[in-house]
């Protein structure tokens, strides 16, 4: 039976085949060999289909609006069924992309994506910060979040992070029921806490695998900025959620947050942009 290190490894080869042979290369071949027939693209491009059809749809897209479009993997982590990647895409758009003539501008896009495998297949992906950089250094952005419903337009992009937090040895029920306190009878001190801080969108995303984890996910004009204004805040409710999430995650979102880290649906909570105060977007 292989051992977690060995299942680790394994992940991480797949995930790397993902950009040495398909994204950087073009070997469209691989998806049918890597991901599974019904896989889950969070972020996909405007149109794609669902499964294994929309990867390649997402991919032959951006490689055709950017015919060099080549991806360095700058770091890679995995947790139980989990990998994240941190890395670096670069490509000159050169073609049409998303009904936008080429501008012949190289772009470099930095971001985070977090990938879910299952039965040594990937089974879901999550992209966060690639290609909304890549859509605002062309003056676009989504109009909806994952893409099926919306074309991109002009307009400003908040910064996305993301973390994997890890849900301590019997404390899933008590994240459930922070989930439906934050989404319930706190609901108004959170959106207020999220308005002085400056987060645009936050989410918490539960994964079922061989340990639980959360997809934690935030949006602001500023992360880490938006994570110092969480820890130095002397309200009640930012001081329960904190002391409440160490207890059940065995760390602070939110500390993370701060020092520049990178979660079935619990609760998501959005602001629209223009509503958060000029003085939190930091």
């Amino acid at each position: 039976m292989p051992t977690d290190d060995s299942a680790a490894e394994r992940n991480k080869k797949i995930i790397r085949r993902v950009f040495d042979e398909f994204v950087n290369k073009g070997v469209f071949s691989v998806v049918d060999e890597i991901y599974r027939e019904d896989m889950i693209d969070h972020q996909p491009l405007p149109g794609a289909p669902e499964g294994r059809p929309g990867v390649k749809y997402t991919i032959a897209g951006l490689r055709a609006g950017f015919p060099d479009l080549h991806v360095t993997i700058e770091d890679m982590s995995a947790h139980a069924d989990h990998v994240v990647i941190h890395n670096t895409w670069r490509g000159t758009h050169l073609g049409d992309f998303l009904g936008m003539a080429p501008t012949g501008r190289q772009l470099e896009s930095r971001g985070v994506v977090v990938w879910r495998l299952a039965d040594g297949l990937i089974a879901e992906r999550w992209g966060i910060g690639v290609e909304s950089d890549m859509l605002a250094q062309l003056g676009m952005r989504r109009l909806h979040r994952g893409g099926r419903a919306g074309r991109p337009e002009a307009g400003p992009v908040a910064a996305p992070v993301v973390n994997i937090l890890t849900i301590a040895p019997g404390e899933a029920d008590r994240w459930r029921e922070l989930q439906a306190e934050l989404a319930g009878p706190r609901l108004a001190e959170y959106e207020a806490s999220r308005r002085r801080a400056g987060i645009v969108r936050e989410s918490f995303w539960l994964q079922h695998g061989s340990a639980e984890c959360v997809v934690h996910y935030v949006e602001a004009r500023n992360p880490a900025t938006a994570g110092r204004r969480l820890l130095g805040s002397g309200t009640p409710f930012d001081s329960w959620l904190s002391a409440t999430a160490r207890e059940i995650y065995g760390t602070d979102p939110w500390a993370l947050l701060a020092e520049g880290g990178t979660a079935a649906a619990g609760h998501a909570w959005t602001l629209p942009v223009e509503l958060v105060p000029a003085d939190a977007r930091g």
